[in-house]
């Protein structure tokens, strides 16, 4: 077994400043935080926590691709809003993403994130073991 931790981001998801997106460290790959940016960094869904998830959502996909996972892989969601009144539309876009997936999830209320156009942020834990 070995102690290599990869760390690596997809070139299809804006790359973040300081860290790369995801961390893949023996069988598990533990997703960063993701906002609405698209791959060009513009916003999506400004004002509309809906549409700001659901990009999200469009970028954990990109980054579980880029590692050889799916949405079927996650065992472990992180939603952090900045007002309990979204948290409907959000849960909307990750039924829609993880259709009948059900893994566990905490939804954290708080009073705001990196920026103020971010209404949500997702990061996810997922399982990826060695693949033959």
């Amino acid at each position: 077994m070995s102690n290599e931790i990869i760390l690596t981001s997809p070139p299809d998801v804006f790359p973040a400043a300081n860290y790369e997106h995801v961390s893949i460290a023996g069988d598990f790959a533990y997703v960063a935080g993701q906002v609405a940016r698209d791959e060009n960094g513009q916003w999506v869904g400004l004002g509309d926590a809906g549409a700001q998830a659901a990009q999200v959502y469009k970028n954990i996909g990109r980054i579980l691709a880029h590692i050889g996972a799916t949405p079927q892989d996650v065992v472990k969601i992180m939603v952090f809003l900045t007002d309990r009144a979204d948290s409907a539309a959000i849960s909307a876009e990750r039924k829609k993403f993880f259709g009948d997936h059900r893994p566990p999830h905490s939804g954290i209320i708080i009073g705001g994130l990196g920026s103020p156009e971010v209404k949500v942020e997702i990061e996810v834990i997922a399982y990826v073991p060695k693949r033959k």
